[in-house]
C-alpha cells in the first residue's frame, strides 16, 4: 500500500520542483546586487533607452529634439531624455479616429 504513496509523491515532486526552480532563479536575478535597473525603472532615458521605449528610431528622437518638439538636457557627452517629457510628446499629436459609419 505504500507504493502507491510514493509514486504519487514522485509525481509531484516532478511537477512542482521545475516551478520551485524557475521562481529561485527570479528572485535571485531580482535581488542581485550588480543587476542594473532597467530603463522602465529610470527617470531619464539615453536616446537609444527613449528611442526604444517609444518605438520610435533614434534619429527621430534627435530630430524631435533638434526642432524644440521634445525637450533634452545635455549632461556631459549623453543628451537625456525626461521620461515624463517623452511621454508627452507622444501624446501631443495624436490622430483621431475616423468613423466609417454615413449618416
Amino acid at each position: 500500500m505504500n507504493e502507491p504513496n510514493a509514486t504519487l509523491a514522485e509525481a509531484l515532486a516532478a511537477i512542482i520542483k521545475p516551478i520551485i526552480k524557475e521562481a529561485i532563479r527570479e528572485a535571485m536575478n531580482l535581488n542581485s546586487p550588480g543587476a542594473a535597473p532597467s530603463a522602465a525603472d529610470k527617470s531619464f532615458l539615453t536616446i537609444k533607452q527613449a528611442a526604444e521605449t517609444s518605438g520610435l528610431g533614434a534619429s527621430t528622437i534627435r530630430l524631435a529634439i533638434r526642432r524644440r518638439h521634445l525637450r533634452a538636457q545635455k549632461v556631459g557627452r549623453r543628451v537625456l531624455v525626461k521620461r515624463l517629457d517623452l511621454e508627452s510628446f507622444l501624446q501631443a499629436n495624436p490622430i483621431e479616429a475616423k468613423s466609417n459609419i454615413n449618416v
